[in-house]
């Protein structure tokens, strides 16, 4: 039986759910996830609600130290510069 167009109850929304949880993917299914995602466009109702829910995150400094090696070395381009002075 098809489940187009049927609705999972909670509890089975909720079971598949922690099913899910923990599961590793593999290098390439994470490389096809994003490659689906390039190029999506983002509305800015939608960048709103991921702002709003991840304002006031608590972020360990572990993840602050792997976040700076990330970035050290990157050159931003001209216009990212005057985006960033301009923002100010």
């Amino acid at each position: 039986m098809p489940l187009l167009g049927y609705k999972q109850t909670e509890e089975h929304r909720r079971k598949m759910s922690e099913a899910n949880k923990g599961r590793l993917l593999s290098e390439e299914h994470r490389r096809k996830i994003g490659l689906s995602n390039m190029g999506h466009i983002v509305t800015k109702e939608t960048r709103r609600k991921l702002s709003k829910a991840n304002k006031g995150q608590i972020v360990s400094e572990e993840h602050k130290r792997k976040l700076s090696e990330f970035n050290k070395g990157k050159t931003l381009s001209l216009e990212t510069k005057r985006n960033s002075c301009n923002s100010m």
